[in-house]
Order: C-alpha cells, then structure tokens, then sequence
C-alpha cells in the first residue's frame, strides 16, 4: 500500500485537554498486562457455566436490575471518581461486572474509596495494599489506576494473586472472593458493602442488569470465542476517557498534506480497543514512522473496512490476529510524530490508503455506534494495494479542458439538465458541478463520463457533501481514487456552513500518467459576520490547500468551485479570510491570475461577483485560455485549458 513518505502528522494535545479530562473525572489507564477471562472447563462448571444458580441474591437493586433513586447519597465527588476509576479499570481489562462489584467493596471496607496515603503499617491507597508484600512501590499503589489492576490480578508491577487468578471466583459471595485477594484479618467485613457496592456499579455503567451483578448461572466468559468476529462498532477509547479534537480534515503546519484522521487525547497508558472485529494489520517501517513503532489496522476483509490506530506506544495483538469488538489491541502513547499522548484514528470505509477513502471518524462513529455492520462490496475504481505505485507518474504534455458550473438547487429538472447540457457542449475532460445535493444519479449523469460525488449513505440525503461533483471522459480517463472531505462546520448554525470538497485521482487510458482533480462548494460569504465565520471560512480554505497539496504527490492537479470569495480583480490577495493566498502557498494559481479577466468580463454570477475559481497547480500546469457562458442557473459557466508539463 502505498503512502506520501512525506507524510508529517503531528499529534496535537494541549495541557488543557488533559486538565479537561482529569476534571471531568476521566481516567488514566495504564495497562500493565492483560490478563485472559476465560476459565477451564471445570472452573466454568463451578462457576455456573454448565447450568446452576445464582450463588447471591439481587439484593436492594429494583426489579428490573435498575439503582433506586438516591442509592448512592452520601458518596462525595472522590469516592465517585475513585469508584469510575474502579469500575473502568474492570471493564477495559476484560472483568466481568461481577468483579467490579468485589472490587467496590473492598475499597469501601478498606478505605471508604479514598485514595488514602496512610494505613495499617505500610498500606497505603484505595485497597490498602503494602509495598512489603509485593503489591508494588508507594507510588504504584497510590496510583487508583495500578491498583485496582493489581486487585483484579492484571497488573504489570505486582505478580501478586488477583481476583482473576482465584479459581471459581464467579461463584463466590463478594466478601469471600474479597478475603481470597485481600487476606484481611477480618474476612466477613466486605460482606457489609454488597448491596451498596452493587448500586454503585449500576449507578455508574451503562446496561448493566441486575444478573451482571451477582454470581449469575452464566458468564460472559462461557461464549468467548464462539460468537466468531462481531463488527459492532465501539469507540476506539472508552466514553470518557479521552477528548475529542475535531481535527479530521485540518491542515497547516503541523501536517505536510492534511490530518486524514481524528485525534483522541488521553493519558499515555490508556487502553485502545478495536472499534470493531476483524484482523490485525500491522504497519511498521518505511512510510510509517509518523505514527511511531508501527500503524496497527483492523481490517473487516481486504477492500472493506478497515480502522487504523496511530502512536499507540505498545501492543496487545500480533500480525494476522482476529480480533473482535472492544477489545484492547493496545495503550495510547505519544510515537513517532507527536507532541503529546493521543491516540490518532483513521476510518477507511473501503480499505483504502493514505488520502484514498478516508471519513470523518466523529460523524462515522456517531452514525455507527452500536450498529453490526455488514461487509460492504470494493467500490468500483478505489486502488488496492499497488494500484498507486510509489512513484506515480504525472500526466505530461497533453492539455486539457476543466469546466466548472454551480447550477441553481432550485431548479426543475428540466432546467438543471438544459445547464448540464449547455456545459457538455464545451467538451470538457473534466466537470465540476455544485448545488447537486438534492440530484438524482441520473440527473448529474452524462453518457460517455464517468461522475462521483459523496455517498447519500455515508453523509445522508441532501447533505451538502452532496453537493460538489467531479466528472471525467471514460474514453481518456480512468478513476483510480476518490474521496470527500470536510471543509467547514457551522459556527452560527447556519446550515449551509457545512462545506466539503470531492476529489478524483485519474489515470491517463493511454499509460502517459495521473491527473487529480478537486470540485468544492465553500461557505457561504462571511463578509458581513462575526470573525469567528471567518475563521471557520479561512480554515475551511486551509484544508482545501492541504487536499491540493497532498493531492501533487500524484501529479497535476487542478481546482474548481464555487468559492464564495470574489477574486481581487484589481491585485492583492482579497479577503483576509479568502482562499488567494492559501492556495498560492499550496502551489496552486487561478486562471484569472494567469490571464486575466475573460473575454465575456469578469463576473461568474449574475449578480457581478467573481466567486467561481479554476485552479491548476503552477509547477506542472498553465492556463492558455478561459472563458464564462451563460446559463438559465444565477452563475455563469466558467471554462479553461490547461497545458500539462512534466514534473
């Protein structure tokens, strides 16, 4: 597969971030080892697997299993947040809700969840574990997080015997299955917290039922690795435990082309699970040393979809496993190109490489959570591996014709297809069109070119990632590669704001070499709007650089859109938050830079303005020739040749 070894991707997160999560009672995880749930047949058996009864009685929980109103009164914000940090330490290492219900009440009858720095001798901390009997160093049991893994027998620091370690734990009372770890000289005194204990847990984990929290005639355990690969999605970290940044789509400094994922800030140590089941892929070397030691992919099938892990600083999983959902694959780190601990997450819906199919991971996993998927069929054109070889060739010395035109939503179908018809007539190789969101296939299909634009199913009908489309001569053209990104989120809640950006990576059908090419229908003018649309609008041309410049790595590649920035006709770079000096950055020129106003004028709408832009990359394209053309739509055609040069 092949990957930009330019590639920079640079972890961003801030010391807020990380104040945010540890206020909000957020976690630091720190897998030590992880250990197996499974038992042994015979453990199983005892344990209620092989039919049996429940060992313990539901206590005060309600009918349904639900924590009566008021049943955690009393317990103040920190012996809240220590029960979390309990009770998410259980879950990220495989224990069943049970444990979780031992683990509360020991640290009730131990320390009353406080995380006390004094004790009985040496014991210090929420399960008054002493470092004299090898439960660690002050520093590790003081840490809510090492102990409670130590509790429950996963921890790196300690070879001590933990609650998983204790055969048939499953089927003993909480105060017996507390001594067999504790070793308290008084063993009957965690029995006293069963039922509050059972409250909390219920209180502070979602689906739990009243069986998930006693010694139940079955067990999560006895149908582990019967149920095959499940592809229920997850969130990569747990809920809670990290920060979103929102950065899928950004661009700058910090990344050579664009950041293709989302990065997730969260305490170095913390837990990474597949977001759902597949194989594991494992990256290391060559192209992939941004994410640090190795890129770890989960992989539905080869041509579906796949989710990568980046910067993760070590592994739970080998080359080749199959993994199912929600299972930890690794801890978060700071590898490789990173200025902090975050875990870097891509969604590849087809199996796509770098800047192939990438989505926004945030609008996936909201669309997705909770849901089976199914294994979806390879998209026709998307490349597999060595489809893109590690030298592309450019497109060199043929010139060729780019037409832009943002046909009015509003129009009948007949209308919109007499416009569509008015800008075939020009004989383009390649169309962008904008305002198609609310067009069938038919309506934007023209015999003898192939079209793409962002899948209804992905981003929802009459998105506006529906909205821009690129099209192409099949006798001279072949995709080879596409994508939809995100330029722009509403900042007033103003609809429209949401603004994306497809692209198409072409081949020559005669072998001479790749040309890309951009349609974009950006926000709506903030001109005369508080400066934070402006900011959203200057970041929103900053992405679309970074696609253009990510994009040359391929060859040439050219730009067109509806920009809703007037090109400065009389010099300058126009709006301060407009796209000129962005994309000259980027290594892309306008061809009313090159050649001036068209022969028709300058205006690209019928109200004056010169707001529809076609761009070539200036180290391998000119403009020779631009022109407008009228159509029933409110903006004009806009239509130009460019010369191809190699690079």
């Amino acid at each position: 597969m092949w990957i930009f070894k330019a590639r920079l991707i640079w972890g961003i997160v801030a010391a807020a971030a990380t104040l945010v999560l540890v206020v909000a009672g957020a976690l630091v995880i720190l897998i030590g080892g992880l250990a197996s749930t499974e038992q042994s047949t015979q453990d199983q058996a005892e344990s209620g697997c092989v039919g049996g009864v429940n060992a313990i009685p539901a206590g005060n929980l309600g009918p349904d299993g639900e924590v009566p109103e008021g049943s955690i009164a009393g317990f103040n914000t920190e012996q809240i947040q220590n029960a979390r940090t309990i009770v998410a330490v259980g879950k990220q290492s495989g224990v069943p809700a049970y444990g979780w219900v031992i683990a509360l009440a020991t640290a009730m009858q131990e320390s009353t969840l406080r995380n006390l720095d004094y004790g009985d001798r040496d014991s210090v901390g929420l399960f008054q574990q002493r470092p004299v009997s090898g439960w660690g160093s002050v520093a590790d049991i003081m840490n809510p997080v090492k102990s409670a893994q130590a509790f429950y027998g996963v921890a790196a620091h300690t070879g001590n015997t933990g609650l998983l370690d204790i055969p048939g734990w499953r089927k003993m009372q909480v105060t017996a299955a507390a001594q067999a770890v504790q070793r308290s000289a008084f063993p009957l005194a965690y029995a006293q917290h069963e039922d509050e204990a059972r409250a909390l847990v219920a209180a502070l984990a979602d689906g739990v039922t009243a069986a998930d929290l006693t010694a139940t005639a079955t067990d999560v355990a006895c149908t582990i690795g019967m149920a095959g690969i499940s592809t229920s999605v997850v969130r990569p970290i747990q809920a809670g435990l990290a920060v979103d940044n929102n950065n899928y789509g950004n661009s700058g400094s910090n990344w050579a082309n664009m950041h293709t994922g989302n990065d997730y800030s969260s305490p170095c140590g913390t837990p990474v699970q597949a977001a759902h089941g597949g194989t594991i892929v494992i990256e290391s070397g060559g192209g992939w040393g941004w994410s640090g030691r190795w890129l770890v992919k989960v992989q539905t099938a080869p041509g579906n979809l796949t989710t990568w892990y980046g910067h993760m600083q070590s592994l739970a999983v080998r080359e080749g496993q199959m993994v199912k959902a929600g299972q930890v694959i690794g801890q978060v780190g700071s590898e490789g190109n990173s200025t902090g601990c975050h875990l870097h997450f891509e969604v590849h819906p087809h199996g796509g490489g770098y800047l192939q199919d990438q989505v926004d991971p945030a609008a996936w996993l909201t669309k997705n959570i909770g849901k089976t998927l199914q294994a979806t069929k390879q998209v026709a054109g998307l490349p597999g591996a060595g489809q893109i070889g590690a030298s592309p060739a450019a497109v060199s010395g043929p010139q060729v014709r780019l037409a832009q035109a943002n046909i009015k939503v509003s129009l009948s179908r007949s209308r919109y297809r007499s416009d569509l018809a008015e800008v075939m007539k020009h004989g383009p190789d390649f169309v962008s069109l904008n305002e198609a969101q609310s067009r069938s296939v038919s309506d934007i299909s023209v015999r003898g070119y192939g079209t793409y634009r962002a899948s209804s199913d992905e981003y929802g009908a009459r998105s506006q990632a529906l909205s821009p489309v690129v099209m192409w001569r099949t006798d001279r053209w072949v995709a080879v590669d596409k994508g939809t990104v995100q330029l722009t989120k509403p900042v007033t809640g103003v609809k429209n704001d949401n603004r994306y950006a497809t692209w198409v990576v072409l081949a020559s059908s005669d072998g001479s070499g790749r040309i890309s090419v951009i349609s974009t229908h950006t926000m709506t003018s903030p001109a005369k709007s508080p400066q934070a649309r402006k900011d959203e609008a200057q970041r929103g041309f900053a992405k679309l650089a970074g696609l253009a410049q990510g994009l040359q790595k391929y060859g040439p590649v050219l730009v067109a859109g509806d920009l809703n920035s007037p090109y400065p006709r009389n010099g300058g770079d126009g709006d301060p938050w407009g796209p000129k000096p962005l994309m000259t950055k980027a290594g892309m020129t306008s061809s009313f830079e090159t050649l001036g106003a068209p022969p028709q004028g300058w205006a690209t709408h019928d109200g004056g303005g010169t707001i529809d832009w076609l761009l070539g990359s200036n180290a391998t394209t000119t403009s020779t020739r631009h022109a407008t053309f009228k159509l029933e739509s409110d903006h004009h055609g806009l239509v130009a040749d460019f010369n191809i040069r190699g690079q």
